[in-house]
């Protein structure tokens, strides 16, 4: 295997990025954590990351949403798989779904926060496929 894989974490809560930082860390991956949109696109710009972990409701309510969107409209990054964690149905009551969502909500995946560190893995596993993950 050519080296461990990157992952991108945009999410505005610093002790849930922390906390998803060391599980993926001790999981084998190298991770950078960006704490908004503008510092998550730079990070994409600067080292692409082979997966995205981008919460919703940051700054304003849709900013992951929007950067899911301008990820995937990118010819230079549509192809990273991106995972949205949110409670964005538990603190508004909206459900979505990339399978009914698809061309508003582009990502890969939709976990509810809280994650479990299991579920969480096998999902990057699953994305980045058996011979990409770092996990067996």
């Amino acid at each position: 295997m050519g080296g461990q894989k990157r992952l991108l974490i945009v999410d505005d809560d610093p002790d849930f990025a922390s906390a998803i930082k060391r599980i993926l860390v001790s999981a084998g991956y190298e991770v950078e954590k960006s704490g908004d949109v503008d510092e998550g696109m730079k990070a994409l710009e600067r080292s692409r990351p082979d997966l995205i972990l981008l919460d919703v409701m940051m700054e304003n309510f849709d900013d992951g949403f929007n950067m899911c969107r301008d990820i995937k409209e990118d010819d230079r990054y549509r192809d990273i798989p991106v995972i949205i964690l949110t409670a964005v149905t538990e603190v508004t009551g909206l459900k979505f779904s990339p399978e009914t969502d698809g061309d508003y909500l582009q990502a890969e995946a939709l976990l509810e926060k809280p994650v479990s560190s299991d579920v969480l893995l096998d999902k990057i596993n699953e994305l980045l496929g058996p011979e990409k993950g770092s996990r067996k």
